[in-house]
């Protein structure tokens, strides 16, 4: 899809440190204002999830991000954009 361009991976990275800096760890990742972080066994994959959208940034800063519509997508990036910002 074409709005998955609109995702910026090193924001996101950002905001993946701010999650495990300042978030709530449990068996499932890390939890902070309505974002879930977490890697895979290496560490090498990032997972980015709300309860809509889920970001997957992998190797050399590739990524996936699955979504159900645009205005999901649209809030996440908001959210990101959000905690990077704050």
């Amino acid at each position: 899809m074409e709005e998955e361009h609109k995702v910026d991976v090193k924001q996101a990275l950002r905001v993946f440190n701010r999650v495990t800096r300042d978030g709530h760890k449990t068996h499932d990742g890390w939890h902070y204002q309505g974002l879930t972080v977490s890697t895979d066994f290496d560490g090498y994959t990032v997972f980015i999830h709300s309860n809509k959208v889920k970001l997957s940034i992998f190797f050399h800063n590739k990524f996936s991000v699955d979504y159900q519509n645009s205005n999901d997508l649209q809030d996440f990036l908001n959210l990101l954009a959000r905690l990077d910002r704050d």
